[in-house]
């Protein structure tokens, strides 16, 4: 059993593999280090700083735990969707911005769905079922405006894809949330109207506003890793990605369609980020309201890149990102401002941005360590033979 989930989540594809988890986890320390010089350096204390943060994050037991758990959880499953998203573009060579967009795209499409009237009295198994597929279609097919143009006409998906989410900020906020899904006066919501009750959804630790929302990330994830390590079109998608410096010529060579699965691959990722769309307008809102607080596809890139692009990393450095939010106001109690943790995140980044650095340096640390010790074990052997020589000598 132990082999099995090492081969899983561990696959040993390099000497130093252990390195690609050394390096965040250094990375994180480091971040921290930094940031309690930072808070030292205004005159306050870091240690109740740090003690306000992660004692409300989730991450760590501590007064109201179920509460900031359940929170924790419930954010974790939207930035993980968009770092996963991220991820996937990633490891085909694609440098996708373009979570953002689909991330709204996914809540509008969530939306409609939800509240239309040909769906609500449905059961709610099918009712989220046609929901999600809708979201997925959409989605998927957002991203793949970008992955069409990148593979048939040359452009850039970085352009195409900050271009598609002002598209959808100003299509779904300055239109259809204000023009044809805008709710009907009469009720007085402003935004689009409320989702169905068979639309929500389900609720799995009481007393708390957790659902199924993490439940179903966790699930994605494993698809991911499935899909891009346990199938040809994964290989396929990876071999793009490594060879990008090369034009990608090797996959060509060997007659992977590379066109195709450039859209194919920006296809998956807006699906993606899409489902974190749909987790926040059907969990959390239970509308698209007229204002849509955004950032989480910009925050997916972050997530991605601490998670080193691997969907069991992107997974855990979700949930890091997750609890830093959920435990972002307490650190006001030391007279510390609320953006506190997106520091944190800032220079999380930052430092795996210097990675090759920190494995520089790692490296060479434990390459000294290890010549230390087999130098000490050398001489105490040296000292054992001089001792046993000089007895002899004796005798």
């Amino acid at each position: 059993m132990k082999e099995v989930f090492r081969r899983i989540f561990f696959p040993k594809r390099e000497k130093f593999w252990w390195m690609n988890i050394l390096v965040p986890i250094t990375s994180i320390i480091l971040a921290l280090i930094v940031g309690a010089i930072f808070i030292k350096s205004t005159g306050r204390s870091p240690v109740l700083a740090y003690k306000l943060l992660f004692g409300s994050s989730g991450l760590l037991p501590g007064p109201y735990w179920k509460t900031h758990f359940a929170e924790m959880l419930l954010a974790s499953s939207m930035f993980i969707s968009t770092g996963l998203a991220f991820a996937v573009a990633a490891k085909g060579g694609l440098f996708s911005i373009g979570a953002e967009g689909q991330f709204l795209v996914g809540g509008i499409v969530a939306a409609y769905f939800g509240y239309a009237k040909p769906f609500a009295n449905m059961p709610t198994v099918l009712h989220l079922t046609i929901i999600f597929i809708m979201v997925i279609i959409a989605g998927g097919l957002w991203g793949a405006i970008a992955g069409w143009l990148k593979a048939k006409r040359g452009i850039h998906e970085v352009i195409t894809t900050i271009m598609l989410n002002w598209i959808a900020t100003y299509l779904i906020e300055d239109w259809l949330v204000i023009g044809p899904m805008k709710a009907n006066v009469s009720t007085g919501v402003s935004g689009t109207p409320y989702v169905s009750q068979t639309a929500k959804l389900p609720k799995i630790l009481p007393g708390t506003r957790l659902n199924i929302s993490i439940i179903i990330i966790i699930v994605v994830t494993y698809l991911v890793w499935f899909l891009l390590y346990r199938t040809t079109l994964g290989f396929e998608i990876r071999a793009m990605g490594h060879t990008l410096i090369y034009g990608m010529e090797a996959p060509k060579a060997a007659g992977v369609p590379v066109e195709k699965r450039v859209i194919q691959t920006m296809f998956i990722s807006g699906a993606i980020a899409a489902l974190g769309g749909s987790f926040i307008t059907l969990g959390i809102l239970y509308q698209f309201p007229p204002v849509f607080e955004g950032g989480y596809g910009f925050d997916g890139i972050a997530v991605a890149l601490i998670g080193q692009n691997e969907p069991l990393g992107v997974f855990l450095a979700g949930m890091l990102i997750g609890g830093l939010r959920t435990g972002a106001t307490s650190v006001q109690l030391a007279h510390i401002p609320k953006t506190f943790p997106s520091i944190i995140e800032g220079l999380i980044v930052a430092f795996i941005a210097l990675q090759e650095l920190v494995r520089y340096l790692l490296m060479k640390v434990l390459v000294r360590k290890r010549n230390s010790v087999s130098s000490g074990g050398s001489s105490n052997s040296n000292i054992k033979k001089m001792k046993l020589s000089d007895g002899g000598a004796a005798k």
